[in-house]
């Protein structure tokens, strides 16, 4: 980009510039909140099928236990992911300005 490429760009035109994300145009609170939801989801669809196996539903135990596990990885990775931000505020807080 030169100059005069630079000098056409007008004030409200600063979004050209700029890369813009990938996706729906979501944001990061919007992002967390599906995940969240999405953990949710997987937790009730294990309780679920693992009620409907003790009540004699279902017959099959590898989907009890895969579905149990599947939210339980679910489950880690949120936690794991709401450390990583923990530690990235509390890093912020000890920067001196």
């Amino acid at each position: 980009m030169n100059v005069a490429q630079l000098r056409a760009v007008g004030p409200g035109d600063k979004g050209k510039l700029l890369p813009q994300p990938a996706g729906s145009g979501s944001g990061f609170g919007d992002t967390l909140a599906n995940a969240v939801d999405r953990v949710d989801q997987l937790q009730k669809n294990a309780e679920t099928t693992l009620t409907d196996f003790i009540a004699g539903k279902h017959d099959n135990v590898h989907e009890v236990v895969i579905s149990m596990n599947e939210a339980q990885l679910a489950f880690q990775l949120l936690t794991e992911t709401r450390n990583k931000l923990l530690d990235g505020y509390q890093e912020l807080m000890r920067m001196q300005v």
